[in-house]
């Protein structure tokens, strides 16, 4: 679910492209083992929402972008899984070594996984794909500080993707009651099993609440509104 920044048109020669690095057979036996065992363990795990955020999803909004941090991301396919279960969600994965489990992770999660990132030379493919999935109905999930930071960096690749679809955004933020944190380069949130988990929301409508053409100010903007929406913050 990393973020990927608009490809820039260069005279020069093009990048060699870097094709997706796929698992071994025996990752993916592994990789299933482990997946059942987060499920598992997500599946204990409590949501609670406010008024607000119920009203919203109830609403029945059309396909868009969700933005959330990469912190936040054990707990989002969960949340998706069991209280979105009929929307259809793409989300962008790094072409490494490492993306690689993570495109087989997000497959049995039933989400659909777009190989790219902003170096390596997929970058524009990859943007065409994301756009591809939200013509087709699909919500598109970035983490716009993947996939290494620094952390809560909010990068333009997210406001791109929803320029050109012309999708409205939604920012997604999970509030843990007790968690582990990985000593990773963005912390990331474990919550524990049984606890539970905030849920807040913010639609920003993006023809209607949305009005500079520069991608970077208004993800500026979008980053002020999500950090109001995580208590480590």
């Amino acid at each position: 679910m990393d973020d990927i920044a608009q490809p820039a048109e260069k005279a020069s020669q093009p990048k060699r492209v870097v094709q997706p690095r796929e698992l071994a057979f025996h990752q993916k036996v592994v990789l299933r083992v482990l997946a059942g065992f987060v499920g598992l363990w997500s599946r204990t795990l409590r949501f609670k929402w406010a008024e607000d955020v119920q009203s919203l999803m109830d609403s029945g909004f059309p396909p868009c972008v969700v933005i959330f941090w990469h912190n936040r991301l054990f707990i989002a396919p969960e949340f998706y899984r069991r209280h979105f279960s009929e929307r259809k969600l793409a989300v962008l994965v790094s072409p490494s070594k490492d993306g690689a489990w993570s495109e087989g992770f997000t497959k049995l999660l039933g989400i659909l996984p777009i190989r790219g990132s902003r170096k390596g030379g997929r970058a524009a493919q990859a943007v065409r794909d994301l756009i591809a999935a939200g013509k087709a109905g699909r919500d598109i999930s970035f983490t716009p500080d993947g996939s290494r930071g620094p952390m809560y960096d909010m990068k333009a690749g997210a406001v791109t993707v929803a320029m050109k679809t012309g999708a409205p955004i939604l920012l997604l933020s999970f509030n843990c009651e007790k968690s582990w944190r990985l000593k990773s380069w963005d912390r990331l949130f474990l919550p524990k099993p049984f606890s539970q988990v905030g849920v807040q929301m913010d639609y920003v409508g993006y023809s209607s609440q949305i009005e500079s053409r520069d991608a970077k100010i208004v993800a500026g903007q979008l980053k002020v509104r999500l950090d109001a929406m995580n208590d480590d913050l």
